[in-house]
């Protein structure tokens, strides 16, 4: 899915996280819902949309 940017897997309140870059609201519930919730072994998703990016910092690879 071109729209992923990054999938980590956690160790809190959810298995993995997913950064989604959308156009819209109308694509990003595209995506969510035939896309991300029909691939097997997905058994709940939960968004939280960016209002606004203040920082965005990567620093890939380990420490």
């Amino acid at each position: 899915m071109s729209e992923v940017e990054y999938v980590v897997m956690t160790a809190g309140s959810f298995d993995i996280l997913a950064e989604i870059v959308c156009e819209d609201d109308d694509h990003l519930l595209d995506v969510i819902n035939k896309r991300i919730r029909a691939l097997p072994g997905v058994r709940s998703t939960e968004s939280f949309v960016y209002l606004k990016l203040k920082k965005q910092t990567y620093m890939w690879g380990t420490r």
